[in-house]
């Protein structure tokens, strides 16, 4: 049931399946969010403005979409993940400007 949606400015060279391996690893680590049901894509802007514009900052942002009512380990969820973006992209976020975000989001009746 769970959806992650990594979002990312076109500014950034990664290789995405690892990275997204890592993060199903993470979240299911919660024992909130089962591994069959968790789903994954990863979406590359080219059209987007961060702060005055400068072509250098860039940005990725993880959003989680789950169930209504999953437990309170999704807290430790975001925290997870965003441990994972750091990790991942420390060297750049210790030294230049990359916008580091996690939002989580409850479906409502149990939609996709």
């Amino acid at each position: 049931m769970p959806h992650l949606t990594l979002e990312y400015s076109d500014n950034l060279s990664f290789d995405v399946q690892p990275l997204l391996a890592r993060l199903h690893t993470e979240l299911v680590a919660t024992g909130a969010i089962n591994l069959k049901g968790l789903k994954s894509r990863a979406i590359r802007h080219s059209e987007y403005r961060i702060a005055d514009g400068n072509p250098e900052y860039a940005f990725i942002h993880v959003n989680l979409l789950i169930r209504e009512g999953r437990p309170l380990e999704i807290q430790e969820a975001a925290r997870r993940v965003m441990a994972v973006l750091k990790d991942a992209f420390a060297d750049r976020f210790e030294n230049s400007y990359l916008s580091l975000s996690v939002d989580i989001k409850e479906m409502r009746d149990g939609i996709a």
